[in-house]
C-alpha cells in the first residue's frame, strides 16, 4: 500500500532516499564509546612515557641497575660521585689521624723523617682507614637513590633488604673453614718463630675494641663499594646478562686488586681471585650477604694477632712479601664459595626479582598480576595493535 511502512527496511540501517519514513537504528543497551581525544605528536609536545627505575622482568643482582630508566650517563655520574666523595673522606680522616699522632707526640716530623705509610702507621691511622672504607656503604646507597632512583635496600639484595637469616647461615658455613686455616697458619708461624714478639702493649685494648667495631664495617664497605656499586656500574652498560656478569666481574675484581696497592704478583692474584669469587657469590645468591660474611670473617680473624704486635709493616705488600702459600687461602675461598652456592640452591634463595611486576595491583578480585612484558595499564588495547577495536553497534 502506497505511503505505508511495510517493514521491508528492518535490519541494518540504510540511508534515507525519500519515499518512505527514515527507519531508526536498533537501540543498544550501551551507548557508543566517545571518540578518543586527539594526540598531538609535535616537536613541542609529546605524549609522556613512563620508564620505571626498577626492573620489570626477573633480573639478577649485577644487572639490577639496568632498568627501563637506565641511560648511558648514569653509571658515569655514579662513578664520579663515588670517587669524589671517597677522596674527600680519605683526605679528611687520614689527615686527622696524622694530626692526632703529631699532637700526642707519637709522630715527630722533621726534615729527615720517613713519611712512608709503614712509618706513619698507628692505631689512629689504621682505624681511620677502616672508617674510610666503611664509608663505601652510604656512598653505594647514595648512588642507588640519587643516580638510579632505586631504594638503597636493593643494593643489599634483590629483595630490597639484607637477609639476616641467610647471612647467619653463611656465617655458620664460613667461620669453621677460616678457623682451621688461621689455626694452621699460626702453628706454622710459631714453629718458625713468627710469634715471638706477641704480647700486650699500650695499644692492645684500643685495637681490640677498634677492630671488633670497625673491621666488620670496613669489610662490608668494600663489598658494597666493589661488588655492590662498581660491579653494577660496569654491568649496566650491557643488555645481555651474561656479558654484564663477565664484564662486571672483571672490572670490579681488577679495581679491588689495584685498591690494595700490592706489588707482589702472588698477592695480586689472591686479591683478584677473592674479588671474582665474591662476584660469583653475589650472582648465585642474589645479594651481598655471603660475600660480606666471607670478607668479615677473613679480615677479623687475620687481624686477631694485630693488637699484640707491632703495626709497622702492616701494609707492606712489596714484591716478595708473599709466595705460593696464598694458594692455600685461595683453596679455602673456593671451597667456601662452592658450599654457599650449594646451600643457596638447596634452600631456594631468591636470586632474581622483578619489583615493578610484583608491585602491580590487580584490577579485579580474581584477576592475576599482569605479565611483566605487558603494560601495567592500557585502557585502549586496540591502540597497541594487539587487539581489534570492539564493535558496539
Amino acid at each position: 500500500m502506497s505511503g505505508s511502512y511495510d517493514g521491508r527496511h528492518e535490519g541494518p540501517y540504510q540511508p534515507y532516499r525519500g519515499g518512505h519514513p527514515q527507519p531508526q537504528p536498533p537501540q543498544t543497551p550501551f551507548p557508543p564509546p566517545a571518540p578518543p581525544p586527539p594526540v598531538f605528536q609535535t616537536a613541542i609536545y609529546r605524549q609522556p612515557v613512563f620508564h620505571p627505575s626498577l626492573p620489570v622482568q626477573p633480573t639478577e643482582y649485577q644487572m639490577f641497575w639496568r632498568a627501563p630508566s637506565w641511560r648511558w650517563w648514569r653509571p658515569i655520574v655514579g662513578l664520579i660521585v663515588g670517587v669524589l666523595i671517597m677522596l674527600v673522606l680519605a683526605i679528611m680522616l687520614s689527615s686527622g689521624a696524622v694530626a692526632l699522632d703529631i699532637l700526642t707526640g707519637r709522630l715527630v716530623v722533621d726534615g729527615s723523617a720517613d713519611l712512608s705509610l709503614d712509618q706513619l702507621m698507628s692505631p689512629a691511622l689504621f682505624l681511620a682507614n677502616n672508617v674510610v672504607l666503611a664509608g663505601l656503604i652510604p656512598v653505594a646507597f647514595l648512588i642507588s637513590a640519587a643516580v638510579f632512583k632505586q631504594r638503597p635496600g636493593f643494593v643489599s639484595s634483590v629483595v630490597g633488604n639484607l637477609r639476616w637469616r641467610w647471612l647467619a647461615r653463611c656465617l655458620a658455613i664460613i667461620t669453621p673453614l677460616w678457623l682451621v686455616m688461621i689455626g694452621i697458619e699460626w702453628i706454622l708461624s710459631a714453629r718458625d718463630g713468627g710469634l715471638d714478639g706477641i704480647g700486650v702493649n699500650a695499644d692492645t685494648w684500643l685495637l681490640v675494641v677498634g677492630i671488633l667495631i670497625t673491621t666488620p664495617l670496613q669489610s662490608a664497605g668494600e663489598e658494597y663499594g666493589f661488588r655492590g656499586a662498581i660491579n653494577r656500574l660496569a654491568a649496566s652498560f650491557f643488555a645481555n646478562k651474561t656479558a654484564g656478569l663477565v664484564v662486571g666481574l672483571i672490572v670490579s675484581s681488577t679495581a679491588f686488586m689495584f685498591a690494595h696497592s700490592a706489588a707482589d704478583p702472588w698477592l695480586n692474584t689472591y686479591y683478584f681471585f677473592f674479588g671474582a669469587t665474591s662476584c660469583i657469590l653475589v650472582w648465585r645468591t642474589g645479594g651481598l650477604e655471603a660475600s660480606i660474611v666471607m670478607h668479615v670473617v677473613n679480615n677479623v680473624l687475620s687481624e686477631a694477632a694485630l693488637p699484640f704486635s707491632d703495626l709497622s709493616g702492616l701494609f707492606d705488600r712489596s714484591a716478595g712479601t708473599a709466595g705460593p702459600e696464598v694458594l692455600i687461602q685461595m683453596g679455602v675461598v673456593a671451597v667456601a664459595t662452592a658450599l654457599i652456592c650449594w646451600q643457596a640452591k638447596r634452600t631456594g634463595v631468591v636470586t632474581a626479582t622483578a619489583p615493578v611486576a610484583e608491585m602491580a595491583v590487580p584490577q579485579a578480585p580474581n584477576q592475576s598480576v599482569l605479565a611483566t612484558n605487558q603494560p601495567l595499564i592500557n585502557p585502549r588495547p586496540w591502540e597497541s595493535g594487539n587487539q581489534a577495536r570492539p564493535d558496539y553497534s
